[in-house]
């Protein structure tokens, strides 16, 4: 499970539209109230590092916590903010009992050490006291490699600045037709276009808006992938809604996988 947490990395005003493409592209939820709105989800979150500063304990945070949100909000306790890792999740675990659902590590870099070996202690301590059902959430620094190295550990990781911060596409919009006429830049193909997609491995083909392009060589079909969604400034078209747009995108990822 991986949960988007990059929203304060970038202006509040673009918030729910990197949400929006880190759900789309695969996560599984995001943090952000107003984003998960938009996306018809439920926000995920924690217990932030800031409540366990003002309470200055991490079992009293997590039960006030408790005590004052709704039920069906888990209850995620994050464990590194002053303690070690492995007695503050036994506590929080003792003090909360089956409403606590899951610990969060969030350790900075500078104190982690071996990530792999604190995680499999947390682990074994919470089995070992009777609390198997309580899950471990990881987040900071995460990255794809980290985690398909802790995955066997760690039941949800949460992702910020790989994600937020992740390096851009770069592309530009450029006047290829005025009055129906193709004209361009030089450097730039004039004339509108259509890109067609092979349905089996992929492949695709630029062409000129007119002309078809039926089989690939691998055997599959292409289909056109550009379709008109404006005209003179109206959505003419019905959108899918982002939980399609995901289930297509990931589709996709499994044909290339």
């Amino acid at each position: 499970t991986v949960y988007h947490f990059g929203a304060r990395r970038m202006h509040p005003g673009i918030t729910p539209m990197i949400d929006r493409a880190s759900f789309i592209g695969g996560c599984d939820g995001v943090a952000v109230r107003k984003s998960a709105e938009e996306l018809g989800e439920k926000p995920v979150g924690t217990i932030p590092h800031a409540l366990i500063l003002l309470v200055g304990d991490t079992v009293k945070a997590t039960q006030f916590f408790d005590e004052i949100i709704e039920p069906e909000v888990g209850r995620v306790a994050l464990i590194d903010t002053l303690g070690d890792e492995k007695f503050e999740a036994l506590r929080v675990a003792e003090a909360l009992g089956k409403n606590l659902f899951a610990v969060r590590i969030d350790t900075p870099a500078s104190r982690r050490g071996d990530i792999m070996e604190l995680l499999k202690e947390v682990r074994w301590e919470l089995d070992l006291q009777g609390f198997k059902k309580v899950k471990i959430f990881l987040s900071g620094g995460i990255t794809e490699e980290r985690i398909a190295l802790l995955n066997s550990v760690v039941d949800a990781f949460g992702v910020g600045t790989y994600i937020s911060n992740a390096p851009v596409i770069d592309f530009s919009l450029d006047i290829v037709e005025i009055n129906s006429k193709p004209l361009a830049k030089k450097g730039k193909r004039s004339g509108k276009k259509q890109i067609w997609q092979c349905s089996s491995c992929l492949t695709r083909s630029i062409l000129p808006f007119r002309e078809r392009i039926v089989k690939c060589s691998c055997g599959g079909n292409f289909i056109p992938l550009t379709e008109q969604v404006i005209k003179e400034g109206r959505i003419v078209t019905d959108l899918p809604s982002p939980q399609e747009i995901k289930k297509y995108v990931l589709e996709q990822v499994d044909k290339i996988s």
